[in-house]
């Protein structure tokens, strides 16, 4: 288990720091939004075991992966800013089926009949069965079967695209439960940092609220606020992945894997370390390993480092251009960096160089409520910016309170336009 280390900076006193950690907040799932997750994840569970279910007593357990199951759920950039959560349905065996039928006896179990609460919002992909939400939330359904009950999670996934020929579908080792644990378990946790970085969420959701778990599967990991904290290391991670979003979305090409980030981040965690910090650390590793896999007329070839042969490269890169492009990303994103921690640039200029890598719409909600923190604690004397750009006195984050969002608990067909 990781355990938490006590270091002697203060997380947040450079203004580059509070930035970033702002801008983290503004994309992650926040402890409201998580706690409806975990609510809608259950009602998914209970639809799916029903009475005249096709998967009734077919379904060994739930569980969930990427993202979610270590803390770095991010906001999408499109479908209303939304969160896209993954879940296993691991089966009791799938016998003589093919990847397609399994895919569509999911699909048939998760939609129902019509009139069904999600026969309007579900979706069959070619991995999983995707439920979409009006408030941009959707949940990805990926059936497996266990390959040993003496490893627990080693599992097949299935592959099946419905506009290419049958012969072409196949399954896929993978073991994400065990990467999720080994990530959880070497992830390093600062105190300081998260006790801090805990405050600052919390007082930018106002909404929070607790709902009810469902003891009868594992349940979602606690969020951020609560025991252990988070790691600056899985927010560097979350701002990655923004970043990513914003670069690639206009490329219309697949994005590099969440999972091949998360796994690279590991390879070069370290405990002491702020949200900046991890930031450059990790992009300079990527950059490494490309330009090695590069120089040698290679893709890039990133493996679950508990489960071999369950390789998060599968599907990307798929050729040499999204090698470069990636490339490209990386020295971008450090410089950037550079500029947004250089005390000798302006603050508008600093502000212009979180908006090219976060997005506009984030990054201006940030730089505004730092600009209103800023002005209050100026007026009541309570707040001093160093010669450097250090805060001598942090204030919390001002928030204004949203209003209350319409209940759309069981999902409402998602709108592609």
């Amino acid at each position: 288990m990781n355990k938490p280390t006590f270091g002697n900076f203060r997380p947040f006193a450079l203004i580059g720091e509070r930035l970033l950690a702002s801008t983290a907040i503004k994309i992650e799932l926040p402890p409201s939004q998580h706690a409806l997750m975990v609510q809608r994840k259950a009602a998914i569970e209970k639809h799916l075991e029903r009475e005249g279910s096709p998967l009734k007593g077919l379904i060994r357990l739930f569980y969930q992966q990427g993202s979610v199951a270590i803390g770095a759920t991010i906001r999408a950039k499109f479908r209303q800013e939304g969160f896209d959560i993954d879940i296993i349905v691991e089966l009791l065996g799938r016998g003589s089926l093919t990847p397609a039928q399994v895919l569509d006896l999911l699909y048939e179990a998760m939609r129902g009949e019509p009139g069904s609460r999600y026969y309007d919002c579900t979706e069959r992909q070619s991995r999983c069965v995707t439920v979409y939400y009006a408030d941009g939330m959707h949940l990805d359904l990926s059936p497996a079967v266990l390959l040993d009950e003496r490893d627990p999670r080693r599992s097949y996934i299935f592959h099946s695209k419905l506009e290419e020929p049958r012969w072409k579908d196949t399954t896929i080792l993978t073991n994400c439960f065990g990467f999720v644990a080994h990530y959880n378990e070497r992830c390093p946790i600062d105190q300081m940092f998260a006790e801090d970085y805990g405050r600052l969420v919390r007082d930018a959701d106002l909404q929070l609220q607790v709902m009810m778990k469902d003891a009868d599967s594992v349940p979602v990991p606690v969020h951020s606020t609560t025991v252990g904290g988070k790691s600056a290391v899985t927010v560097a991670l979350q701002l990655l992945k923004r970043n990513r979003n914003i670069r690639w979305l206009p490329r219309n090409r697949r994005m590099p894997a969440s999972v091949m980030f998360s796994c690279l981040s590991l390879e070069v965690a370290e405990a002491g370390r702020t949200i900046g910090q991890n930031l450059k650390v990790i992009a300079e590793h990527i950059l490494d390993r490309l330009i090695r896999a590069k120089s040698v007329g290679e893709l890039l070839h990133v493996e679950n480092p508990v489960c071999r042969g369950d390789v998060f490269t599968d599907r990307w890169p798929v050729d040499h251009t999204d090698q470069d492009l990636l490339i490209g990303d990386m020295r971008l994103l450090l410089q950037q960096l550079a500029e947004l921690f250089d005390d000798r640039r302006s603050f508008k200029d600093r502000a212009k160089t979180l908006e090219d890598m976060f997005g506009e719409t984030v990054a201006r909600r940030v730089v505004d409520e730092f600009a209103v923190e800023m002005g209050q604690s100026v007026r009541s004397g309570t707040h001093l910016l160093g010669a450097t750009g250090g805060i001598l006195a942090a204030p919390t984050l001002v928030s204004a309170k949203p209003a209350a969002p319409r209940n759309t608990f069981y999902g409402t067909k998602w709108s592609k336009s």
